[in-house]
């Protein structure tokens, strides 16, 4: 379970919600725009959901939640999330996952533009 933060609020969910909410708020706030989502949430053990406008000026923060019982089944509700129009094809995390350091050419050699013959 996470956190999300909005507008001094704290609203539970699922990590799979509140992950594709943040790639979701990321892209519409990358257009420039913002928009109005509904996401599932737990209150006091009991299911609902919450409307939150994300994008350009709504800051959403997401941390860790600690939960004793088991996380309800949100998926259904993050996918609908991921379908959104705004919803970047892949995000970027998913792209460092696959091939993190691909195409890379590193040259460690770090003293070697500075060395100096000293005679």
């Amino acid at each position: 379970m996470k956190i999300v933060s909005y507008a001094a609020q704290q609203l539970v969910t699922t990590d799979d919600v509140a992950d594709a909410l943040v790639v979701l708020a990321a892209a519409i706030a990358n257009e420039g725009g913002s928009q109005a989502v509904r996401i599932p949430i737990v209150i006091d053990g009991t299911l609902d959901s919450a409307e939150l406008v994300v994008g350009l000026g709504n800051d959403v923060l997401v941390a860790p939640q600690a939960s004793a019982g088991d996380e309800p089944d949100f998926s259904e509700h993050a996918q609908k999330l991921r379908e959104h129009p705004s919803y970047p094809l892949t995000s970027h995390a998913e792209e460092e996952e696959e091939t993190p350091f691909e195409g890379w050419n590193l040259d460690l050699d770090l003293d070697a533009g500075t060395r100096t013959d000293r005679g």
